[in-house]
């Protein structure tokens, strides 16, 4: 459990202490708002267009792609999937950014269908969204972690401060199973 919430804290302080748009893909942190959250847009087999996996994800060995078949709904789903070397305590994190002005002092909720396969003891998928702020920085991570079962709805709250210039949004994988992701939205509360 710690090492999941360090995984989780890790991410947030690398994203956070970063100028914006620094280790993102090109163009990521000049988003006005999240895009492609049904996973519709991409070539199957590639990266979901708009969403990056986290560079210490893909050092740890795992790999995300785009999926046609399998989804919760529509015509496309992500899937984060872990590789032959990834250890039990390993976690796999897709992300997108965006700017944060248009949320700035708004109750927002980060919603995602999720699936995990695998089920071994200690894997989980959790959503999470992070703020980066030019006076202070805030993490809102979901209570308890998805288990291995049927698409099941997560989900997070929390207020985008009045001096926000980014947000994250994410979902993480712990472990060495496969962690679907459908019909991502962030919208007020």
């Amino acid at each position: 459990m710690i090492r999941l919430l360090s995984a989780f804290a890790l991410f947030a302080a690398a994203a956070i202490a970063q100028p914006p748009g620094f280790g993102l893909p090109h163009g990521a942190a000049e988003q006005s708002a999240p895009r492609n959250l049904d996973f519709e847009a991409g070539a199957a087999g590639e990266t979901p267009a708009d969403w990056y996996l986290a560079q210490d994800s893909r050092i740890a060995g795992y790999a995300v792609e785009l999926r046609k078949q399998g989804c919760h709904t529509g015509a496309g789903c992500a899937v984060i999937v872990a590789g032959p070397k990834v250890e039990s305590t390993g976690a796999g994190t897709l992300a997108q950014a965006f700017d944060a002005t248009p949320y700035r002092e708004k109750t927002m909720r980060l919603r995602a269908w999720v699936r995990l396969d695998g089920g071994r003891r200690g894997e989980r998928i959790r959503v999470l969204f992070a703020v980066d702020g030019e006076k202070k920085s805030a993490e809102y991570v979901q209570k308890g972690g998805v288990r291995a079962g049927e698409w099941t709805l997560a989900e997070v709250k929390g207020k985008v401060p009045k001096d926000a210039s980014e947000i994250h949004i994410a979902v993480t994988m712990s472990g060495k199973g496969k962690a679907w992701i459908d019909d991502v939205a962030f919208e007020p509360y």
